[in-house]
């Protein structure tokens, strides 16, 4: 299905991005379609699917509308990011992934927050289903500031970017060096939109949840990986003397994201909590995260940031 021609560009852009060999689209398309129902203006929002898979498979039968695909193998998630804002006709683009499905109400949720922020970034709340050990580290390392407790009482100033929400204009302006060398890699582009002005609001019922389900030795394998595309990226960015306090801090990260992590996850809610074997797939996880950092910071990215899913 392609996108039809309106009268007037749409308030969003979806972006949806699928890169891993093993992810498909289908449940996030299903998701959105189910909220095209309903709505007063029927050309508010369009969907982008930024398809990188070295394979891919059919849409399934519920997808919404407009719906574009972009086939675009071997990109990483970053690239097609990019590839997607590039097409995207919203005021507003937003970025999900596969592995985060949004809930029921997410679309209204967002339209509404649109209405109410003109011009801000974006940020929703971000769960997880019921799994192990490593589901559980994983989950406390990247997402647990995103918990919905913690989004409505204490807004962090990050955004996940599995359900992030920025100015097309903005980003494209702000951001084009970094979009044509890297991709939309969100921690510098957020960084350098929070820089010119751009405020982050976080908005609760805006959610996805994690359905994702990872053993340990493959998650600490890809976060090496994106840890040292991180820190390749980061040197590779900053003035020389900023790169050697890079290199030069590299001994102190263990301990920082253990000191960060695990006491964040020590005092989490119930629902939140690691248990032991999550606690040391979490000391797992920051120590192999610290590897890969100070590997980029020292090395560059290597081929890294090929591997970002």
């Amino acid at each position: 299905m392609s996108l039809s021609p309106t009268a007037r560009a749409p308030v969003l852009s979806v972006v949806l991005i699928v890169r891993h060999p093993q992810e498909t689209p289908d449940s996030v398309l299903a998701a959105l379609a189910s909220e095209t129902a309903g709505l007063a203006e029927p050309f508010q929002w369009e969907v982008i699917l930024a398809d990188g898979r070295p394979t891919a498979g059919a849409l399934p039968d519920t997808v919404p509308d407009p719906l574009l695909r972009l086939l675009r193998p071997g990109l990483n998630m970053p690239l097609l990011k990019a590839e997607g804002l590039a097409r995207a006709r919203g005021q507003h683009v937003a970025f999900l992934e596969p592995k985060a499905v949004p809930v029921t109400g997410w679309l209204r949720a967002a339209l509404a927050a649109l209405d109410a922020h003109p011009g801000a970034a974006l940020g929703g709340a971000v769960t997880l289903a019921p799994g192990g050990a490593a589901d559980r580290a994983a989950y406390a390392f990247e997402y647990l500031a995103f918990a919905p407790a913690r989004v409505s009482q204490a807004p962090p100033a990050d955004l996940p970017g599995n359900n992030m929400i920025l100015p097309a204009e903005a980003l494209r302006h702000h951001c084009k060096d970094i979009l044509s060398s890297e991709g939309l890699n969100k921690p510098f582009c957020q960084a350098r939109l929070k820089d010119n002005g751009v405020p982050v609001v976080m908005i609760p019922d805006m959610a996805v949840q994690i359905r994702t389900r990872y053993n340990l030795r493959s998650l600490l394998a890809s976060r090496y990986r994106y840890a040292r595309c991180f820190g390749g990226t980061r040197a590779a960015l900053a003035a020389k003397g900023k790169r050697w306090t890079y290199r030069l801090g590299a001994p102190i990260v263990p301990a920082l994201l253990l000191y960060r992590h695990l006491g964040a996850s020590f005092r989490a809610q119930s629902v939140e909590r690691l248990g032991l074997s999550g606690a040391a797939a979490l000391s797992a996880l920051c120590l192999a995260w610290s590897a890969g950092e100070a590997t980029g910071s020292w090395f560059g990215t290597g081929t890294s940031c090929d591997s970002l899913y």
